[in-house]
């Protein structure tokens, strides 16, 4: 398996582990990025929370959105606390610019309805 360093804005490295896309990635509490080879090393397409329960079903249409732009690779960092898993996300999607964003539950501003 190859472990990949990503960084977030606050500079921390965060490992994370390349998982196959056949293998029990979803099962996994923590953080899913799905990314593709670039020139430069990895361009982040999508990111998503996993929960670690069996029937989550969101981290599955992360991967195929994601795949919809490019992503080939899936990389999974293990994290049980919810906490924690928010913070890191909102870190890591703030440094690394995904093509397509987290939906964390708060509406961005280009989604807005105007009343």
């Amino acid at each position: 398996m190859e472990c990949v360093n990503f960084r977030g804005r606050s500079g921390r490295l965060v490992a994370f582990t390349r998982m196959a896309s056949d293998s029990a990635w979803a099962r996994h509490a923590g953080v899913a990025l799905f990314a593709s080879r670039d020139t430069y090393g990895w361009r982040i397409v999508r990111m998503v929370e996993m929960t670690g329960r069996m029937h989550d079903v969101q981290p599955f249409w992360a991967e195929l959105d994601a795949k919809r732009y490019g992503a080939s690779a899936i990389f999974v960092h293990d994290e049980t606390d919810f906490e924690v898993r928010r913070a890191l996300m909102s870190d890591l999607e703030a440094g690394l610019s995904p093509v397509f964003p987290a939906f964390t539950g708060a509406q961005p501003e280009s989604l807005r309805l105007a009343a």
